[in-house]
């Protein structure tokens, strides 16, 4: 069966099916066309980094060698950055595994180095480590946690924007789509967030993927509320889905932290102290307040681009506006969609 990745940026883009004058770079597993060859060979050579890097920290060990080169087309555009990975997965010895991969990112350059190749790299990590479509909210959150700082804070704010709308989905019915909603956007927030959260639970770093890893593999036996209760019980010790939820959504009462370096260095002609000229500021966001209002259902809409500073979050540099606490209000409702029907192989 193939099976296509959606876009990072959460935006429909139609990629160029080849440069008018591309340069092409081979590495041990890609092949990478850009439209410089200077661009070529740093997006490979990063390519075979992040490929390298993040099989490490999810697994322990580095990933085998493909069978053939990924093809890699790399576009530089301005505005939103985004990309796209497609698998074909197939038998092989009498167990699943992935036969061929395609991926495709388009954006700024820095912001497809430094979010948008980690993200789609590490959805080759996961699909080679289980060898079958891995399920959505933990393949995009999963993925999401090698984005950035500012991305991944992004997401961290949007997911309580979201929950305080009645936008949310319930655990039980996120754990089993097969397929993206028709509210994506909600996929990409909430799975990062909760991903976070169960990679935390589970001891953070390499330990904490690893039992993530672990809850999907139990959870996917079956792919049912019974295996995702049972997962959940196994590796987190929580007694159902519906406890791990709550747990979640307890957390979510913190508001989200960010670290960001500030620029200390002195105008010209003024001394320089010896400490080091940056110095880190830490900014926070509201922390998920429901509101309690009919929840807003959507369905169908175009998610909203995704640029390199989302519209929803303010200026650079100013401080974020804050809702007032209200801390004896109960936790969101999330209300589940429609479960998408399962790909057919």
């Amino acid at each position: 069966m193939t099976l296509r990745r959606q876009l990072s940026a959460l935006v429909a883009v139609l990629f160029v099916p080849a440069f008018a004058s591309a340069a092409t770079y081979d590495t041990v597993n890609f092949r990478t066309e850009a439209p410089t060859a200077r661009l070529a060979k740093e997006f490979g050579d990063k390519a075979e980094e992040y490929r390298r890097e993040k099989a490490l920290e999810w697994t322990g060990r580095e990933m085998p060698q493909w069978p053939s080169r990924c093809p890699l087309q790399v576009q530089i555009t301005q505005g939103s950055a985004g990309g796209a990975t497609t698998f074909t997965f197939g038998q092989e010895g009498g167990r699943s595994v992935v036969t061929s991969i395609r991926m495709e990112i388009r954006g700024d350059a820095t912001q497809l180095l430094n979010s948008v190749l980690p993200h789609e790299v590490t959805h080759t990590v996961l699909a080679n480590y289980f060898g079958r479509p891995v399920p959505r909210w933990a393949d995009e959150g999963g993925s999401v946690l090698s984005e950035n700082d500012d991305e991944r804070f992004n997401h961290n704010v949007r997911c309580r924007e979201l929950l305080n709308a009645g936008r949310g989905i319930r655990c039980r019915v996120l754990f089993r789509m097969t397929e993206y909603p028709k509210d994506m956007i909600v996929l990409y927030a909430q799975g990062y967030s909760v991903s976070h959260f169960l990679v935390a639970k589970g001891g953070d770093g390499r330990e904490g993927r690893l039992k993530l890893l672990q809850f999907l593999g139990t959870g996917m036996q079956g792919n049912s509320a019974e295996s995702w209760n049972a997962a959940a019980h196994k590796v987190y010790g929580f007694e159902s889905v519906d406890e791990l939820e709550e747990a979640w959504l307890t957390s979510l009462k913190t508001p989200p932290t960010r670290v960001v370096a500030r620029d200390t260095t002195p105008p010209a002609g003024q001394p320089t102290s010896a400490r080091s000229p940056r110095t880190e500021l830490r900014t926070s966001a509201a922390p998920a307040v429901p509101v309690l209002e009919a929840p807003v259902r959507v369905r169908g809409a175009t998610p909203d681009r995704e640029p390199s500073r989302p519209s929803y979050l303010p200026e650079h540099g100013s401080t974020p506006v804050a809702k007032p606490a209200t801390p004896n209000l109960p936790v969101p409702e999330l209300l589940p969609p429609e479960l998408p029907r399962p790909v057919s192989p």
